[in-house]
């Protein structure tokens, strides 16, 4: 048997949280996937809670490299579509993450960077912050939204020939990465500009 160590208890609870969500996010669950004791654990890990933030911080570690542009805009794109590549990976996660108010060093990290970034946009602080929560919540949004919709919208109905523009949006085929930038780029366009003073 591999020696226990954080990152396989890491892993481990990460795949069980992608498997079962947050029922299956136990100390538990994790030592029987592990061959342990739930005490080898603890060795290791305090609570439920540093589990937690072990499987936020395991997840956000797949985060794709990308190098910042200093343009402003740019770089909020490159991290939503980073968010994004790992909340659909692991899209139970986020769920864990607001269960449990996971405020860990990375995620920390980013949220830093993503108010420093509406701070380089020329809003002022107040502005700022709440440009930060709101498009990060629209951001979220979309992803999860993303994440639990069926590219069927119509769920295999005959639609209604006397609604033809809803009829064309409802079988609109979309390329979902396309419809996420223009939505995110046009959000946070929209947001700045009124915010602006």
């Amino acid at each position: 048997m591999a020696e226990l160590s954080t990152e396989r208890i890491a892993a481990t609870a990460l795949a069980l949280v992608d498997e079962h969500g947050l029922k299956g996010f136990s100390m538990r669950g994790v030592a029987r996937a592990l061959d342990v004791t739930p005490m080898a654990l603890y060795h290791h890990v305090r609570s439920k809670e540093d589990l937690a933030a072990l499987v936020v911080n395991a997840a956000s570690a797949e985060l794709p490299h990308f190098e910042f542009t200093q343009d402003w805009r740019e770089d909020m794109w490159q991290m939503a579509s980073a968010a994004r590549q790992i909340m659909l990976a692991h899209p139970r996660v986020v769920e864990l993450k607001r269960a449990y108010r996971v405020w860990s060093s990375e995620v920390l990290e980013g949220t830093e960077y993503w108010m420093k970034l509406w701070l380089q946009s020329g809003l002022d602080q107040d502005e700022a912050v709440k440009a930060a929560a709101v498009s990060s919540l629209a951001i979220l949004g979309l992803v999860e939204d993303e994440s639990l919709r069926d590219d069927d919208l119509t769920g295999g109905q005959e639609l209604d020939p006397g609604k033809p523009n809803a009829k064309m949006l409802l079988e609109f085929r979309m390329d979902r990465e396309a419809i996420f930038e223009l939505a995110v780029r046009a959000f946070i366009d929209g947001l700045h500009q009124r915010l602006m003073k």
